[in-house]
């Protein structure tokens, strides 16, 4: 059996058009077809009915789509496993839900390599999804998160909270008449409510989901924003940032997320002590 043929079945099906689901393979719409008839073919069966109403499953169609929904996902977990149990190597795919954490899988990068002497990790910076999830379908095999994964089969491991505090491109007081502009991080529900007993309704801000690329902004352009203290320590000590007199400092928590019956629980658990040193750090 061609994977490249359920997994093109079950796009086809999500997606309701032969059209949509080639755009979403980037592959050509001739390229679906051929992969469908193809199946039809192997299976004998016709498995979806073309109409003006668009595409639908038909019955086989339907008795097919979740156990090709299972084969797929036992054949990413075998295809993801096998190397790693016979190979002296971890190939682990870490993420982090807000890009603040984009430096520490690097760090853990480099622990792993020093330590462990075993790579390589695949990194996933994607901060529009919800990493936790990504780890519940299997796409990542630890994720740093500021929520616990309540209620599911994963396993949270409190991390050290993250220290934050207000940075400004030019000495200034939290109680100055006309502060900087505020550079937003967006770094969720415990951060919004945390800063909002300073901004209030004051105009002015500007939203930058990119940690790095809004301290490249601050530091080009002036402003200020709420920062890990690891972040801007050595700009600090340097002179090249501020921290914002009379402000209050907030912590942000963090947790590894990681399934630890999952193909890949038992090497998480080899580099979740590096995870904490580094974040500890």
């Amino acid at each position: 059996m061609d994977t490249k043929l359920l997994k093109t079945f079950l796009t086809v099906a999500e997606t309701e058009s032969f059209h949509r689901a080639a755009d979403r393979l980037n592959i050509t719409q001739a390229a679906v077809s051929s992969r469908i008839r193809a199946l039809e073919d192997e299976l004998d069966v016709e498995l979806f009915l073309r109409g003006a109403g668009g595409t639908r499953l038909s019955d086989a169609g339907t008795y097919l789509r979740p156990y090709a929904e299972q084969m797929l996902a036992n054949w990413q977990q075998i295809k993801g496993s096998i190397g790693r149990r016979f190979t002296n190597r971890l190939a682990l795919r870490i993420g982090c839900q807000l890009s603040i954490w984009d430096p520490l899988l690097v760090e853990l990068t480099i622990w792993t390599e020093r330590t462990l002497g075993k790579l390589p990790l695949t990194l996933n910076f994607d901060h529009e999804s919800n990493t936790i999830e990504l780890v519940r379908k299997q796409l990542l095999d630890l994720t740093i998160s500021n929520e616990q994964a309540l209620g599911t089969r994963l396993d949270s491991v409190p991390l050290p909270p993250e220290r934050m505090i207000l940075v400004s491109g030019q000495p200034c007081r939290v109680s100055d008449p006309d502060l900087p502009l505020f550079i937003n991080f967006q770094l969720g529900p415990q951060y919004d409510a945390a800063t909002a007993d300073l901004l209030g309704e004051r105009p002015g801000h500007i939203f930058l989901s990119n940690a790095s690329m809004g301290l490249t902004y601050l530091r080009r352009r002036g402003g200020m924003a709420y920062c890990p203290f690891r972040m801007v320590a050595e700009a600090l000590e340097q002179r090249q940032l501020f921290k914002v007199e009379g402000a209050q400092e907030f912590s942000l928590d963090r947790f590894a997320v990681y399934d630890p019956q999952g193909a890949s629980g038992e090497l998480v658990e080899q580099v979740l002590p590096g995870l904490l040193e580094v974040a500890g750090g």
